[in-house]
């Protein structure tokens, strides 16, 4: 009697661990392809972040800027001897 229980529970049990494995391994593999996707995911957007970065660059450039005030907006650059300097003191303290 003990012998017929214990080959019945083996029997039960081993079709049942290899389920348990082959479920794990399809497990596996589908977090696989999400990590997967997800990393191609983030490469795209380091890829336009840089993009981005290099367009920013390029939109603050001083040349840039420059050549934007003097043909949009008219401006000029003028000679630093015709620039004033105003400094505000705070109250009490030492003028050099």
């Amino acid at each position: 009697m003990m012998k017929r229980l214990i080959f019945i529970v083996l029997t039960m049990i081993i079709p049942i661990l290899f389920f348990v494995n082959v479920w794990q391994g399809f497990r596996y593999e589908k977090m696989k392809r999400e990590v997967g996707l997800f990393e191609s995911e983030q490469k795209d957007w380091l890829e336009k972040n840089k993009k981005l970065i290099a367009g920013l660059a390029v939109f603050r450039s001083p040349a840039r800027i420059e050549k934007i005030a003097e043909s949009k907006l008219g401006l000029k650059k003028i000679d630093s001897a015709r620039v004033w300097r105003i400094k505000f003191l705070r109250k009490g303290a030492a003028q050099w």
